[in-house]
């Protein structure tokens, strides 16, 4: 499937899993940058013989492979967007179910909307019960990583706002928490764009063998398809489906 994605790049690059870009033989993908004239490539893989990555001007790259990458083969690509910002990485893929043949890379946009969103989010991180003050419940992913898991317990929606409720545990009483380093989220708008963003991350004091965070983010309009992602630092998480609608109840 050929797609058109949209990626908020993370505001610290380093410390989370590099963004995919999803290339194959006889596609040519164009990758843009927002508010970014001049992105120059800092390391790539040049002795790699089946890619090239062509500077076409008008802040944006092309990916042109000659071959499909090897399953499970991952490139590095390390792109500066500005002097004194952070590079952001990126990782070349071939996936048999999408190729991407336009990505725009923008910065989260600021605004109103995110007022008072912390204080709410540690609100629900310190109330008594606080997966009980969540209007809908909903298990809705697992990530089991050797002794220890992360897990996203419960959801609450305030229109296109969530507030999900993630915990991290050990296996055990000598294991600390799974390491969640971020929660992306995914989406496709109505012209059929695919976005991804990471969601806004407010964490909870960290015990011996567990810790609870709030994930909160707010959807684009008219967004379906909703997914969720937990990631470690180095590990992307595998997107799961985030259900917004209402529980059935017993009358």
């Amino acid at each position: 499937m050929l797609q058109r994605r949209t990626l908020v790049h993370p505001s610290n690059p380093g410390r989370v899993p590099p963004l995919e870009l999803h290339v194959a033989v006889g596609v040519a993908t164009l990758v843009s940058f927002a508010e970014c004239s001049r992105p120059e490539v800092l390391d790539f893989e040049r002795g790699h013989p089946s890619l090239r990555v062509l500077d076409v001007g008008g802040g944006s790259l092309i990916l042109s492979p000659s071959a499909d990458l090897a399953p499970g083969e991952r490139v590095p690509l390390f792109v500066s967007t500005g002097p004194g910002a952070e590079p952001l990485r990126f990782v070349l893929v071939t996936r048999r179910d999408a190729v991407d043949v336009r990505v725009q890379v923008v910065r989260a946009a600021s605004g109103s909307d995110e007022d008072g969103v912390d204080g709410m989010a540690r609100s629900l991180l310190d109330a008594p019960g606080a997966q009980a003050t969540l209007d809908l419940p909903q298990r809705v992913a697992e990530i089991d990583t050797r002794n220890s898991r992360g897990q996203v317990d419960s959801v609450l929606w305030l229109g296109r706002r969530f507030f999900a409720t993630v915990s991290a545990r050990g296996g055990n009483k000598r294991t600390p928490p799974w390491p969640l380093a971020q929660v992306r989220m995914r989406a496709t708008l109505p012209d059929g764009e695919v976005w991804e963003w990471p969601a806004r991350l407010v964490s909870g004091v960290a015990g011996s063998t567990s810790q609870r965070h709030i994930a909160t983010g707010l959807l684009p309009g008219g967004a379906s398809g909703v997914e969720l992602a937990l990631d470690e630092a180095e590990t992307p998480g595998v997107f799961q489906p985030l259900s917004r609608k209402e529980p059935s109840t017993s009358p």
